[in-house]
C-alpha cells in the first residue's frame, strides 16, 4: 500500500489517498508516511496530513505532522515554527493532561531554531513534573532551563 499511497499524494489526488488512511491502521499509515516523506522530501505529505486535520482534528494527525516536520522535511526553511504549532495543538486536544505531548516541547526547546524560550520550557518542565514526578526528560531540561536563567 506505501507506493499506492505515496503515488495519490504526490500526484495531489488526497480524496483517493484519504480512502487508502480510512481503512489502514493509524501506525501503518504513519509508518509509510514518514517513509515517503523521507524518500521524497515532499512539501505534499504536510499539505496532506493538513487536509487530513481540517476534516477532523487530531492528537494523532497533530503529532504526526509535528514528527514529519522534525525528520523528514526539517531542512525546509520553518519547519520547527510548524512542528511547535502542531505540538501546541496536540497538547490543546489532550487538555494538557499527555506527557508525551508536553515533552514535544521540550524538544523543540533543544532545536538550533530557539523556537521555545526559556519561560516556556520552564513551565512546561512544571506541568510534566506535576503530572510524572519522576520524569527525567523534564528533569534534565528544568536544570538547563535554571542555568540558563541565572
Amino acid at each position: 500500500m506505501l507506493k499506492q499511497i505515496e503515488s495519490y499524494i504526490l500526484s495531489g489526488n488526497f480524496t483517493e489517498a484519504e480512502k487508502l488512511y480510512q481503512i489502514m491502521d493509524f501506525q501503518q499509515f504513519e509508518d509509510e508516511i514518514i517513509i515517503s516523506a523521507y524518500d521524497n522530501r515532499n512539501i505534499l505529505y504536510y499539505t496532506f496530513l493538513h487536509y487530513l486535520l481540517m476534516k477532523v482534528e487530531s492528537e494523532e494527525l497533530h503529532n504526526l505532522a509535528f514528527t514529519l516536520l522534525i525528520v523528514p522535511l526539517v531542512p525546509i526553511e520553518g519547519a520547527y515554527h510548524c512542528a511547535l504549532y502542531h505540538a501546541q495543538k496536540a497538547i490543546e486536544l489532550t487538555n494538557e493532561q499527555n506527557v508525551g505531548d508536553l515533552e514535544l516541547i521540550l524538544f523543540l526547546y533543544g532545536v538550533p531554531d530557539q523556537v521555545v524560550s526559556d519561560d516556556k520550557a520552564l513551565e512546561t518542565c512544571h506541568k510534566i513534573l506535576a503530572l510524572e514526578p519522576s520524569n527525567e526528560i523534564a528533569k534534565s531540561v528544568l536544570k538547563k532551563v535554571q542555568r540558563r536563567m541565572k
